[in-house]
């Protein structure tokens, strides 16, 4: 939980950066390359934010059927589902272990266990959330709650195991995605290099074409940096099923575009 929260709060920090160097560079520069910069970090800011939270919420998923699993293995011996819950204090789960370890610190507080599991489930994942409301209608209807966590832990396995199918299945068609946009870039240097240089004429003064050359140089990164934010956003969808698992891409893309085009221009 310590290490979310300074990332969150790094991130802010970043923000706040971003739109001081925004405005000091249009109060004094005035230069495109900074400015574009600038935005970017602002504007990626809270996308990054719900990143983590994606991240984080696919680890607990990952992670909670083995928290179900030793919940029924204590449950087998004997042992009622505080009690069970309670003796998986030590046992590490990852990400999961802080969310645990609070539990635990509420059951022990005399907090209502449909209360505690609630508040578990609010901000998880839809599956989460449609486990923990299945376990405590079993909990409350005083069915066979370890048969319950068992089949439950099975589910949420399927489950992954098909999105990592999914993911698999969709690997070609995520390199494809990166290859259009590496031709996309290709093409903007082919132009900058080879057909900008080709519209001045000898007529043209320095200072205009330095204006001319600089607006092309502007506005090909800019067009670098929208074509890579989407096309990571394509990808994502295509090989997570969720937008925001597209960001990482996003910023891949965007990255390498960046690099080329100034390594080659």
């Amino acid at each position: 939980m310590k290490k979310i929260r300074d990332e969150s709060l790094a991130i802010i920090i970043l923000a706040f950066l971003g739109m001081a160097i925004f405005l000091g560079n249009f109060l004094t520069v005035k230069s495109g390359i900074v400015g574009g910069v600038a935005v970017v970090m602002v504007v990626t800011t809270p996308l990054v934010l719900k990143y983590n939270d994606y991240k984080e919420n696919k680890e607990i998923e990952e992670r909670f059927p083995d928290f179900l699993r030793d919940i029924t293995q204590n449950i087998k011996t004997g042992m009622t589902v505080t009690q069970a819950i309670k003796a998986t204090k030590d046992n590490e789960y990852g990400v999961l272990t802080p969310y645990v370890k609070k539990i635990i610190i509420k059951i022990d507080w005399a907090v209502p266990f449909e209360r505690i599991l609630l508040d578990f489930a609010r901000n998880s994942t839809p599956l989460i959330k449609k486990t923990v409301s299945t376990i405590l209608e079993t909990y409350k209807g005083g069915g066979d709650i370890s048969h319950v966590l068992t089949a439950a832990g099975d589910t949420i396995k399927q489950i992954n195991k098909i999105k990592q199918e999914r993911f698999s299945s969709v690997y070609n068609q995520m390199l494809t995605g990166y290859a259009v946009f590496f031709m996309f870039v290709g093409v903007l240097v082919i132009l900058k290099t080879y057909l900008v240089p080709s519209l001045f004429s000898f007529g043209t003064s320095v200072s205009s074409v330095k204006n001319i050359d600089q607006f092309y140089d502007n506005t090909f990164q800019w067009l670098i940096v929208i074509e890579g934010f989407f096309s990571g956003l394509v990808v994502g969808k295509m090989a997570h099923g969720s937008i925001v698992a597209g960001l990482k891409h996003s910023m891949v893309l965007t990255i390498i575009g960046y690099g080329v085009f100034f390594l080659f221009m």
